[in-house]
């Protein structure tokens, strides 16, 4: 015959056998509070909404297409979604906050099948979307630099650096406009 003691009467036991095998019985309770929020998690929160990207020329901004930001899982999760419906050009992301590192790292999908890794880096007052891998090889190192930043819009210029970063090449540029 099996004896039915209680659940109260187990959790004392069980929590003393976690803390002797050196477990804190506590990592299985809910966080009092998020736990993906403040430091690395706020570097992005600029960048949420809903926008049109258009690409700057010397005589005006021409329309591109629309991007699509936003954190989910109570913030733990970046997405971002790109349609720019006239060049056949789409994609769409997926970043977390890497544990280890404390840094946003980013995978990006696109509709050619193709996929680029980038990490969130914050340098002083210079914030940039570092290249770190993809499925197309290149010569040289490829980051996006986040400039301008204002509550409805910014600028990113793409930049390329074929001596390992000393130095940067910028190749085209595009400001970011909030629709909401």
């Amino acid at each position: 015959m099996v004896k039915n003691i209680g659940v109260n009467k187990m959790v004392k036991p069980l929590c003393l056998i976690l803390l002797i095998l050196g477990i804190n019985p506590n990592i299985f309770s809910q966080p009092s509070e998020n736990p993906c929020s403040g430091g690395s998690y706020e570097i992005i929160k600029p960048f949420l909404g809903e926008w049109e990207e258009y690409t700057i020329t010397d005589s005006s901004d021409v329309y591109i297409g629309k991007l699509s930001t936003h954190l989910n899982l109570d913030g733990c999760v970046l997405t971002q979604s790109f349609d720019a419906p006239d060049l056949k050009f789409s994609y769409q992301s997926q970043g977390f906050v890497n544990p280890t590192s404390n840094v946003w790292e980013e995978t990006y999908i696109f509709n050619s099948g193709g996929y680029s890794k980038f990490l969130w880096i914050l340098d002083g007052e210079s914030l940039h979307t570092l290249r770190i891998g993809g499925s197309r090889k290149t010569n040289y190192i490829h980051r996006l630099k986040y400039t301008d930043i204002k509550k409805d819009e910014y600028v990113v210029i793409q930049q390329e650096s074929v001596d390992g970063g000393k130095t940067w090449i910028s190749k085209d540029s595009t400001r970011i406009k909030r629709i909401k």
